[in-house]
């Protein structure tokens, strides 16, 4: 990560009881910070490795090593808040809420699935968590995010929605087009950059600079922007806790840097040792593990209570995982529901 700056962050998880202690409350947000990590990181090893041995096909993209910016900016969020995502949205969608089960049966073609088995890894939907959906178009899911935020402050509520990009989506006209326009009509979004250290194959060092230019960049536009170092978690969801608050109070919109690494290819069909080295992700892996970091941040007085939840998602995972495999496929007629209109739902038919 450079010399990105780590400075960590109290995460004090939102309003605390006087009765209640400060240090157990901390405690509390810490663990379920940790529980929420590990659920990303054992869910995604398990679609890894069901690719593996050919129970699962179709496109994947993993975020290992990246949970602490799906978890940190989402600690904050209410159920009503919306969340758009990228290709690379399965941490972002089980940090909002996705069912896992559900999310599951959707890679696995079921039609429990949160799209019915149709929309696969990179169509992820589920609006009752507030998960407004991935998108396969780079930059694609900023404007419906700065959009959806704006029509709910004309409603007269004070929701948050949250666009997450990548990379080498701060280079699409989109992202600063939508940035522009956000920032025109007091859209209260908040723009998430999970800058991974590349765009598939180029290096976003190459394109912006050190980790932080980003932020810079948008800052200098006059919106406000902060850069968190994404092998800290607390320090993430210290930054998003800030500016959701201030979003949520201001009506403004937000811009944060996360800087994290792509640990693994950019997709299971990526031959990604022919443009860095072939262990590249396994050793930044080894000392910049963001699931390690909090580990070792909460200490060994409670390694316990942190097996014990290493144990309790392995085993809710491979329940989850199970229950959606014996699922119904999606059956081919249902190819074309809701792909333009269901006349069958509407009244029209």
């Amino acid at each position: 990560m450079g010399n990105a700056e780590h400075p960590g962050g109290s995460g004090d998880g939102g309003a605390v009881s006087p009765a209640v202690p400060a240090l157990a409350v901390d405690r509390q947000f810490e663990l379920s910070l940790y529980r929420g990590m590990q659920v990303i990181r054992v869910v995604e090893l398990a679609i890894e490795n069901m690719h593996k041995v050919g129970r699962m096909s179709g496109s994947f993209h993993s975020s290992l090593g990246q949970e602490s910016c799906a978890v940190g900016v989402c600690s904050p969020l209410r159920e009503t808040d919306i969340v758009t995502s990228t290709h690379r949205g399965h941490g972002h969608a089980l940090a909002k809420g996705v069912p896992i089960r559900e999310l599951f049966a959707e890679l696995l073609g079921r039609a429990s699935g949160v799209s019915g088995g149709r929309g696969g890894s990179m169509h992820l939907h589920h609006r009752a968590s507030g998960f407004y959906g991935e998108t396969a178009i780079v930059g694609g899911g900023v404007a419906w995010a700065a959009g959806a935020a704006w029509a709910r402050k004309r409603r007269g509520r004070d929701d948050v929605a949250v666009a997450f990009l990548g990379d080498g989506a701060f280079a699409q006209g989109v992202t600063h087009e939508t940035l522009l326009l956000a920032r025109h009509w007091s859209s209260p979004c908040l723009v998430v950059c999970e800058n991974n250290g590349l765009a598939h194959s180029m290096s976003s060092q190459t394109l912006f600079g050190e980790y932080g230019a980003i932020a810079e960049m948008v800052a200098a536009t006059g919106m406000t922007s902060r850069y968190a170092d994404g092998r800290d978690v607390m320090h993430v969801a210290d930054e998003a806790s800030r500016l959701v608050a201030d979003i949520r109070r201001s009506g403004e919109p937000a811009f944060l840097e996360c800087g994290v690494y792509r640990v693994r290819p950019h997709s299971v069909s990526d031959a990604d040792y022919r443009y860095r080295a072939k262990d590249a992700g396994t050793t930044w892996l080894a000392s910049n593990d963001p699931v390690a970091n909090l580990r070792e941040v909460l200490g060994a007085s409670i390694a316990n209570e942190l097996d014990a939840i290493d144990a309790e998602v392995t085993s809710l995972i491979e329940s989850e995982l199970a229950h959606a495999e014996a699922e119904a496929q999606t059956s081919i007629a249902a190819a074309r529901t809701n792909a333009y209109s269901s006349p069958e739902l509407d009244g029209r038919g």
